[in-house]
């Protein structure tokens, strides 16, 4: 089964790393050398994404640097960058580029990498007929709960059912975006604060947490995983 192009937003400040993202962004921080964005492409090329549109924004010239010369070494892979000169948040960066996009595509963060299969995810997209598939993951704080007899994230919360996290990663129709008039910072604001409420959302469940570099905690963790 092939896969849809692969979306990443890379255009975040990256704030809670402090001076470390003062002026490099956050994906372009190096993890034993490297940038972490290179581990982030190889992993999703391995999983079998051959098409890329990547987002960026904060300090874009070095971000989009480091990309070309990924793909200037991968030329069998085909990208396009599309650069948020407003950093106007996910959901905008987006919307404004969707006739750009293909009519389904996969979605990610440029900061996480988890240990999943992504083709398993695509088919439970196509099988429950939703406009999305979010992957989720069980977590004390969590805010979302799943009807699992149908597959889909439960309209209201259920405070009686597991608690379950967005992951970040999900699989997408570009139709949904026109079931809205209205302009959101985040992709997941628009989804739970009104999406759902009109339309399902099916889920894929993560057993592991991704590898993240929100933290220098985090950065601590990953660089342990890679050098493994």
């Amino acid at each position: 089964m092939s896969l849809p192009p692969c979306v990443i937003m890379a255009g975040g400040l990256g704030k809670r790393l402090g001076s470390i993202t003062k002026n490099t962004p956050k994906p372009i921080i190096k993890i034993k050398k490297t940038p972490y964005i290179v581990y982030l492409f190889n992993w999703l090329k391995k999983n079998g994404f051959r098409k890329f549109y990547i987002f960026t924004s904060f300090k874009k010239e070095k971000i989009n640097e480091v990309i070309k010369n990924y793909f200037l070494r991968n030329k069998k892979l085909k990208y396009r960058i599309f650069i948020d000169k407003k950093r106007s948040g996910t959901f905008k960066a987006l919307n404004d580029q969707l006739q750009f996009l293909d009519n389904i595509f996969f979605y990610t963060n440029a900061d996480e990498i988890a240990d999943f299969n992504i083709k398993k995810m695509f088919k439970t997209f196509m099988k429950s007929q939703t406009g999305i598939t979010c992957c989720v993951l069980k977590a004390k704080n969590g805010k979302i709960s799943l009807n699992k007899k149908i597959g889909i994230i439960d309209k209201v919360y259920n405070k009686n059912k597991e608690k379950y996290i967005d992951c970040g990663y999900k699989f997408f129709s570009k139709k949904i975006f026109k079931k809205t008039n209205r302009s959101f910072s985040k992709v997941e604001h628009f989804l739970y604060n009104e999406y759902l409420k009109k339309e399902d959302i099916s889920f894929f469940i993560l057993k592991k947490l991704p590898l993240r570099i929100d933290t220098a905690l985090d950065i601590k963790r990953t660089t342990k995983f890679l050098n493994e």
